[in-house]
């Protein structure tokens, strides 16, 4: 009996320290999961299964655009992280890695498309010119805060290059975080951070595939600014205006 309370404090020792472990690994897989790539659904529902097979159980059913994180592979499988936190298994056929903005893919979309679905959304057009690479517009009535918005194509095949929309403000501080959290609901977690956001410059980056998303602010003008850019395509809208 004497020993008894020795053994009981070395047990709850171990107990603190299993916890502790446990927890650790928790978040160690958490940060994993986090560090995976970011599918998103390419079909108008994507069939989320148990098991890496056609004739798995079918647990549920992902509309389009859903994005998801992919944790490992088997085969033409992936293992996704769902937005409500559940793992299961998709078929990479269901799934793309591309970018949209106005519900168009900018991997592939070119400057009449991007136009049109434009008419449909309450962005008022500032200048749209054929012969110039940017077309202007006012974002104003379609998202909160936004001030500005810009759209960059090529010159020869009229295809979307980059696009930035201006956030204006003064002294606020946690506007960068705000909408930084704001795009990460669409593309998963950001992959890089430079900066404070207390103060100081501050930048977000995303990278998927061919496409660079930024969510940045200089200092000390809070004014945050969300960028797209399609590397090559940026490169090459570059080049053809060295001549200009």
């Amino acid at each position: 009996m004497n020993g008894m309370p020795e053994q009981i404090l070395q047990l709850k020792q171990f107990l603190t320290h299993f916890a502790f472990a446990l927890a650790c690994l928790l978040l160690l897989q958490t940060a994993q999961a986090a560090e995976g790539d970011v599918w998103q659904v390419s079909v108008a529902i994507g069939n989320v299964r148990a098991q890496p097979k056609a004739n798995a159980e079918l647990i549920n059913q992902l509309p389009s655009g859903t994005s998801v994180i992919e944790l490992q592979r088997k085969g033409e499988w992936l293992q996704v992280q769902a937005p409500d936190g559940s793992k299961a298994w998709m078929h990479q056929v269901t799934l793309n890695q591309t970018v949209q903005l106005f519900g168009l893919s900018l991997n592939t979309v070119n400057r009449e498309a991007m136009r049109k679905a434009l008419r449909s959304t309450k962005v008022k057009v500032v200048r749209e010119v054929d012969t110039y690479p940017y077309d202007l517009y006012d974002p104003s009535e379609w998202r909160k805060s936004a001030t500005e918005m810009t759209l960059g194509y090529t010159l020869k095949e009229q295809l979307f290059a980059v696009a930035e929309i201006t956030f204006r403000s003064v002294n606020d501080t946690e506007q960068v975080r705000l909408i930084a959290e704001s795009v990460s609901k669409e593309l998963g977690p950001w992959q890089r951070v430079l900066g404070r956001r207390a103060e100081g410059p501050v930048e977000f980056e995303w990278q998927r595939g061919d496409m660079r998303i930024l969510v940045h602010r200089g200092w000390p003008d809070t004014t945050t600014y969300v960028v797209y850019e399609a590397s090559d395509r940026l490169n090459q809208m570059q080049a053809e205006l060295q001549p200009r």
